[in-house]
């Protein structure tokens, strides 16, 4: 995909970061925010540009207040996981975008700035901490594998930062500024099991790349497996980055699997479908999963046709708002393959987050959070919202089949779906 910007936001080197910034509270972080116009000016002359880049009301009493909202955003752009940082990059972007073209938060531009952490932890950590202690930030966003996010929401969380995922999955974090936008393990699997038992039958594998996310993907789908009758024959799960997928495979099939489960994610998403069907896998079983999701569509086309797989989103699902995000988005992009759930999400985290800051009044964080489980934006995503004790967000939930030319077509609606996780972020 070619990534055409008409207005580019700043990008920063994964190398640029602080070395043990100093820890400064959030008081301080908002005062001295009236020179961070200076320090990430000073970074686009030399650099890429901003996106936004609106100017200060002067007439305003309080200045504070309305300085622009400065967002950081941490995510893989390249690596084994950058078909989803990409898109969360793009579709978040562009909802920016279209939030400043409505006249942004404050009456002023949201401001960008963007770090690819390559997927790595450690980058994600140093990232999490350069945006907070020299840029200034108001509010981070992004990150794909689960590690990456604990790694960001450790940092956010101890200098009171809000903070927000979009992927699908959920993390251990939980604290007051935390706001994840992506569907947990449990609401995208609770749907698709008993469809999967119905229509394959009640012997299924579980494979997986080997961290946080998968398995806890298929810790929610063993137990709706076994609530339902079936049964779990085969669990194997490999690093990412894993290039020969044949011994997995082999194992997989020996089970004799009447359908598969897979939370095989990036790249490896793309090799492990080509090497199941090259080595017979899928011949007389089904396969559904995260594997299937459209970032991963251009490399797995005809293998997963007629599949079926759940999410929060298609870009075959009807209504203006949808339609005029997709031809936005493969206007902005050039972009002609089905576009990622993450995409969509992101772009839709944008705009819910904006009209979060704007109902706050201000950049303060206690103010972003006490709003956050307020905001029903309606919007692409529909009529979606935050728990105000687990912070899961509750959203539409359709069951979609894969076309021949790429189309996510809903064929089951699940209605509003949430997580009853027990736990208290607030």
């Amino acid at each position: 995909m070619e990534n055409n910007k008409k207005n580019s936001a700043i990008f920063i080197d994964p190398g640029e970061h602080l070395k043990q910034p100093p820890k400064r509270s959030p008081s301080l972080r908002r005062a001295a925010r009236l020179s961070v116009g200076l320090i990430t000016l000073g970074f686009a002359l030399t650099s890429c540009g901003t996106l936004g880049g609106g100017e200060a009301n002067d007439d305003d009493a309080d200045a504070t207040a309305n300085d622009p909202l400065t967002i950081g955003v941490i995510t893989p752009m390249t690596g084994v996981a950058s078909l989803e940082g990409n898109a969360l990059r793009d579709g978040f972007e562009l909802g920016i975008k279209h939030l400043n073209a409505d006249g942004g938060v404050f009456g002023q531009d949201v401001e960008l700035i963007f770090i690819d952490d390559q997927g790595d932890a450690a980058i994600s950590t140093q990232s999490a901490q350069r945006l907070i202690q020299q840029d200034e930030v108001d509010y981070l966003f992004g990150t794909i594998a689960g590690d990456t996010s604990e790694a960001v929401a450790g940092v956010a969380a101890e200098q009171q930062v809000p903070f927000s995922t979009a992927m699908i999955g959920s993390i251990p974090h939980c604290s007051p500024h935390f706001w994840p936008f992506g569907a947990t393990e449990l609401m995208v699997t609770e749907g698709l099991v008993p469809y999967m038992i119905e229509e394959y039958g009640e012997n299924a594998a579980l494979v997986g790349n080997d961290y946080l996310f998968p398995r806890q993907y298929h810790d929610a789908s063993r137990s709706l497996i076994e609530e339902a009758g079936g049964n779990v024959s085969v669990e194997e799960y490999s690093p990412l980055g894993t290039s020969d997928w044949q011994p997995v495979i082999n194992r997989l099939a020996d089970a004799d699997p009447d359908w598969i489960l897979t939370a095989v994610v990036g790249g490896d998403a793309i090799s492990f479908s080509q090497q199941s069907d090259q080595f017979g896998l899928l011949d007389d079983a089904g396969i559904s999963g995260v594997s299937l999701q459209q970032e991963f569509y251009p490399g797995t086309a005809e293998i997963i046709e007629g599949s079926v797989t759940a999410q929060p989103y298609s870009d075959q699902l009807p209504g203006e708002d949808n339609e005029a995000f997709v031809e936005e988005f493969r206007e902005a992009y050039d972009f002609t393959d089905p576009i990622p759930v993450v995409a969509a999400t992101s772009y839709h985290a944008a705009h819910y987050i904006g009209a979060a800051v704007e109902a706050a009044g201000s950049t303060d964080p206690e103010a972003i959070s006490e709003q956050m489980p307020q905001v029903d934006i309606g919007g692409l995503m529909g009529s979606s919202s935050f728990d105000q004790d687990n912070h899961t967000f509750s959203t539409q939930m359709y069951l979609f089949e894969i076309g021949p030319d790429g189309d996510y077509n809903p064929i089951e609606d699940f209605d509003i779906v949430t997580d009853p996780m027990d736990r208290d972020c607030s």
